[in-house]
């Protein structure tokens, strides 16, 4: 009879050991970092047509994730010098693709990957691909400048002190906003080739207006709308393949010099893309495509070229695929990066010594219309 009672006594062993283990189990407890990784980044603004996007940060030296900062759709995105905070415009249509839209402008803190403020602005900001010049600071960081298009082209002042707009400056027949390298004061690109040149007052009220000499022709040879910074100036790349230095100095826009960026190439090669350029130092990096047409102004890149912007020189020739937007780093040996219409963050070292021929150094993925995109230290 000892058998059959050993039997009862382990089956009510096993019965009882669920309960033991059950009783020893702690639940896990979710933390979040008080604050991302620190050291340099790459933002991409992932746009969406469809609902919310997103800008993502990612870590420049091996392209690991960050994390997000969540936003609304067909919106811009601007990183402030600093890299710690970065200001973003986003459009909350009632019907996600139709009905009453309320756009904003969302400031975020950079290390929290947090929203921190959030501004009402007129409903009348473009919705379009991302561009730089369509969301801007002026030079003293005191306001923003919001691009509007009704399609009338206008500029929203914001005072960021304020947290409030002051004004909706009209600009009929330009686009595009580019602040002045000193003071609150911008300029916008016009249809007749000119410049317009706007200061703004203490009290965010436009002051005093002033036109450059025309600076390019837009119906035979217009400018990409995103040009690469250059010391105290900017360089605008034209359809046809120029580079124009210009520079305003305190007022209207002026010629600082200009190249043939495909002299003496054959093969149709024009630039093409989004954010079609970059620079670093005296460095210009181009994205470029072959066979170029009427219309293939947005053609994503085959190559990206490198320029010595002194002496308006091409450097190197690199071969890529499918990249429409570029940024670079700072330093003598700048970081390239570059997305693509595939859905790519690309990373690229360059080699001086080698005309700053880009050598593929990383791959992350990204989503939605990732055109554009910057780096910050």
């Amino acid at each position: 009879m000892a058998t059959p009672i050993r039997l009862v006594l382990v089956a009510a062993s096993a019965l009882l050991a669920p309960a033991a283990v059950a009783a020893e189990f702690t639940p896990e407890v979710v933390t979040a970092k008080a604050a991302i990784d620190p050291g340099p980044n790459v933002f991409v603004y992932q746009q969406e047509w469809k609902g919310a996007g997103s800008i993502a940060v990612f870590g420049q030296g091996d392209l690991a994730f960050k994390g997000l900062m969540t936003s609304g759709s067909m919106g811009q995105m601007l990183v402030a010098p600093d890299g710690k905070t970065v200001y973003g415009q986003s459009s909350y249509l009632k019907r996600i693709t139709h009905g009453p839209n309320e756009q904003v402008v969302e400031i975020y803190d950079v290390p929290k990957l947090s929203l921190t403020k959030e501004i009402a602005l007129p409903a009348k900001a473009a919705m379009a691909l991302g561009y730089a010049p369509l969301l801007q600071r002026t030079a003293t960081g005191r306001f923003l400048l919001v691009q509007n298009a009704t399609p009338a082209t206008s500029v929203t002042v914001v005072d960021l002190t304020a947290g409030s707009v002051t004004e909706e400056i009209p600009t009929p027949g330009c686009y595009g906003i580019y602040p002045s390298a000193q003071g609150d004061r911008f300029a916008t690109a016009c249809g007749d080739g000119t410049f317009q040149d706007i200061a703004i007052g203490p009290d965010g009220k436009a002051g005093e207006k002033a036109k450059s000499a025309a600076l390019f022709d837009a119906d035979a040879d217009p400018v990409f709308i995103a040009p690469a910074a250059y010391d105290g100036g900017r360089v605008f790349v034209t359809y046809g393949g120029k580079a124009l230095l210009l520079k305003d100095d305190g007022g209207p826009m002026k010629a600082a010099g200009s190249f043939d960026l495909t002299a003496g190439v054959t093969g149709g090669w024009a630039p093409g893309g989004y954010g079609i350029a970059a620079a670093a130092g005296n460095i210009l990096f181009v994205t470029m495509h072959p066979d170029a047409k009427d219309g293939s102004h947005k053609a994503a890149a085959h190559e990206i070229w490198a320029y010595d912007l002194k002496a308006g020189k091409l450097l190197s020739r690199s071969p890529v695929e499918h990249v429409v937007s570029i940024a670079a780093s700072g330093g003598d040996v700048p970081v390239l990066f570059g997305t693509t219409e595939t859905g790519s963050l690309l990373r690229f070292t360059t080699d001086p010594a080698a005309g700053y021929a880009l050598k593929a150094a990383g791959e992350a993925k990204v989503t939605g219309f990732p055109m554009s995109l910057a780096v910050a230290e």
